[in-house]
């Protein structure tokens, strides 16, 4: 793949719209929920061809093109600006490997918080490895599965994106909303998505938490509330064993 240049990126905190619903942009423009949602379209003005983009999901937009989008859900994104010599897939492509691009945007959002020559330089190295792992999942999909997905784990990553956060969330309801037992469902999502529906609901709840020990003045009492864990203790204990510091750190840490 020829290499990129980054022009710029910025990780958004938790917002209920974007500050422009529409742009143009000079060059190749990469946007993604990191929790949340919004709809968008590509040039067109008709409303019935906004589609919906969740977590997991993102959005490329080739240069001179119109990129309208509204927020459908309260919104944490990620907003990237390249220049490439080469062509990419453009509009909504949906990312196979979840835990890989989450990690991916976790580092992004971390340098963000501190810039410079380096940093900046370890940015564009990520989001060169992030069009990398594009082009690849794209290569592996079958030409006729391309425009779809199987539509059972699309149902069950739907599901969880909308119920992840209730503090009763269970695996045992989704699968049999399905019609699946837990096994089946967990052994078939983890083929599409490479992860498992609960540890994809920990990383939507974890993704939520770090914005809201960043964005917010929220207790960690309110913040594990709505982030659909039974108390602060479990959630602190869950956010340092994956993210390897405490949230009090962490707050302190990433927040100006």
């Amino acid at each position: 793949m020829p290499p990129i240049q980054m022009i710029r990126y910025y990780c958004s905190g938790i917002r209920d719209s974007f500050m422009l619903e529409e742009d143009m942009y000079k060059d190749w423009v990469l946007l993604a929920p990191q929790f949340g949602g919004f709809s968008y379209n590509l040039s067109s003005s008709t409303e019935e061809d906004f589609q919906e983009v969740s977590v997991g999901e993102l959005v490329i937009c080739p240069p001179g093109t119109l990129l309208k989008r509204k927020v459908t859900s309260p919104l944490s994104f990620i907003f990237i600006e390249f220049s490439s010599e080469r062509t990419y897939s453009h509009g909504k492509i949906m990312i196979r490997d979840i835990q890989r691009l989450t990690s991916t945007f976790t580092y992004l959002r971390h340098l963000s918080d501190e810039p410079s020559d380096k940093n900046g330089t370890y940015a564009n190295h990520l989001i060169a490895d992030l069009l990398f792992q594009i082009e690849k999942e794209q290569e592996h999909i079958p030409s006729y599965q391309q425009d779809k997905t199987d539509p059972i784990t699309y149902r069950a990553l739907a599901y969880i994106e909308q119920h992840a956060f209730g503090a009763h969330f269970q695996l045992q309801d989704l699968a049999k909303e399905l019609g699946l037992s837990a096994s089946q469902l967990t052994r078939r999502f983890q083929q599409v998505y490479k992860l498992s529906p609960i540890a994809y609901a920990t990383t939507l709840r974890l993704q939520k938490v770090r914005s809201l020990l960043v964005d917010t003045d929220l207790t960690l009492e309110d913040i594990a509330e709505q982030c659909g864990y039974q108390n602060a203790f479990y959630m602190s204990r869950m956010f340092k064993s994956k993210i390897k510091i405490s949230p009090s750190i962490y707050r302190r840490t990433y927040r100006f």
